[in-house]
């Protein structure tokens, strides 16, 4: 069943339930209202066949004096309060003898069956059926007391076209909310219809086409807001993608070049004295396919990495960890005449996979190795705060401006691309070191600007 479907039968269920509510309230007083009309005029006809009988009693004795009056039209007697003595008397009355009602009732009576019956349905046969009513009048000083009634066949037709009426109002209003409903359900729908052929249309040409948005903030607008965001993600991750195999294409195709070319000088040398020429170029050869290794390994360090939801942990020394690396990598800066200060306070322990901050770590150390000009300076220090343990990485060189560091931890990012072609870069480092940060709850940011010093700062939970 579709959804517009179920909005129709919803509405119309709503309608028709309403409307079956409203016909019943309607029916009843239309019902109601009819008998309270007839009790009315029945008590004031009672009542002025008792003001006749005082003021021209002669009236009433006469037949023409009673068509006049129209009593012969009901069943009437007015009888004495205190001894039921026989006052007057209609001529159907006479011709209809019933049993008398207590003062204050109010009756529907069936001649037929000789007797009263209180509270029963109408038939819907031909016998005759009266309303009746009794009640007490004051005629000269005394009390006497009045039962009239008058036949209710025409009122009978009258209800009947009251149901009749009521039922039609309400099978032509449940068609009126068929058609009512169909339209409403398509109205509603037709954002949605919208959305879903323009989601249709979007494809890998044409991912940035987004759903335009209402100005009103109902659920649908939510429903495109949300679609656009993931659109977004989509995107993202597509350009992402694209940008990575293009880069890595470009890093492959470097390397590759260079191994075909020594190949090729190798076989076209022709004398034996070349055999020198021959080792450069196998030296050449070795050069480009540990660069080639390199790209694989960091390519598949990052795969795994982005595919992983945790790792291994066990408590990590930091401090014992970043001093063997000072110490490592203070030779090397040495050699480029590089000054290297370390400020580690001790106990910085981590929960965490040693192994993989041991690969962060290094890292940013050769980064920093990299694009510290010569006769710069590199600092790194810890901090011990409540909850957590700051590294922080500071070197003088170029740096970047605010642009470029909004994207140093994307794939293939390099900023001096002479300087990390020289030290034979991919422009992965980075990214690498914020994936394994992320898996041990943490963060890393990246402070930078032209001629300016550089800081990466690391923050990880403390055990």
């Amino acid at each position: 069943m579709t959804v517009q479907t179920r909005i129709m039968l919803f509405i119309v269920g709503s309608g028709f339930l309403a409307s079956l509510l409203f016909s019943l309230v309607v029916f009843y007083e239309m019902v109601e209202q009819p008998f309270n009309l007839l009790d009315t005029v029945l008590q004031e006809e009672g009542t002025r066949v008792v003001r006749s009988l005082v003021d021209s009693p002669e009236t009433l004795m006469t037949e023409r004096g009673r068509q006049n009056l129209g009593i012969d039209q009901y069943w009437l007697e007015v009888r004495g309060a205190v001894n039921n003595s026989l006052i007057f008397r209609s001529k159907l009355a006479e011709d209809i003898p019933l049993v008398a009602l207590p003062s204050g009732s109010v009756a529907i009576v069936h001649p037929q069956l000789e007797g009263i019956v209180q509270d029963q349905p109408l038939d819907k046969n031909n016998h005759p059926v009266l309303r009746m009513i009794s009640f007490l009048v004051e005629r000269a000083g005394q009390h006497v007391r009045v039962q009239i009634g008058r036949p209710m066949e025409k009122l009978n037709e009258e209800i009947g076209e009251v149901v009749y009426g009521l039922l039609a109002g309400l099978i032509f209003s449940t068609l009126v909310l068929c058609a009512v409903s169909r339209w409403v359900a398509k109205k509603i729908l037709q954002p949605v219809q919208h959305i879903k052929e323009l989601a249709r249309d979007i494809s890998e040409q044409n991912l940035s086409r987004r759903i335009p948005l209402q100005e009103h903030g109902d659920e649908i607008s939510e429903l495109a807001r949300t679609i656009n965001l993931m659109l977004d993600r989509l995107q993202h991750s597509f350009n992402r993608q694209r940008t990575f195999l293009y880069a890595t294409s470009h890093e492959l195709k470097t390397p590759l070049a260079s191994i075909r070319l020594a190949v090729d000088e190798i076989f076209s040398r022709e004398t034996a004295g070349g055999l020198a020429l021959v080792q450069e170029d196998l030296l050449r050869i070795s050069k480009q396919s540990y660069r080639l290794e390199r790209l694989v390994k960091d390519q598949l360090t990052l795969s795994s990495l982005e595919m992983m939801a945790g790792c291994n942990r066990s408590p990590v020394d930091l401090s014992s960890l970043l001093g063997s690396l000072v110490e490592e990598f203070t030779v090397l800066a040495e050699e480029r005449g590089i000054d290297m200060q370390s400020m580690i306070e001790p106990n910085c322990v981590v929960q965490g996979d040693r192994e993989k901050l041991h690969r962060a770590l290094v890292n940013i150390f050769d980064n920093a190795l990299k694009f510290t000009r010569k006769r710069g300076g590199i600092g790194i220090s810890s901090v011990l705060r409540p909850d957590t343990v700051v590294i922080i990485f500071t070197n003088t060189g170029a740096g970047l401006d605010e642009a470029e560091c909004k994207e140093v931890f994307d794939p293939f990012f390099r900023g001096e691309k002479s300087r990390a072609l020289e030290f034979g870069g991919f422009g992965l480092g980075l990214t690498i070191v914020k994936k394994i940060i992320e898996l041990h709850q943490g963060s890393v940011t990246f402070v930078s600007g032209l001629e300016q010093r550089t800081t990466v700062m690391l923050h990880l939970p403390r055990l």
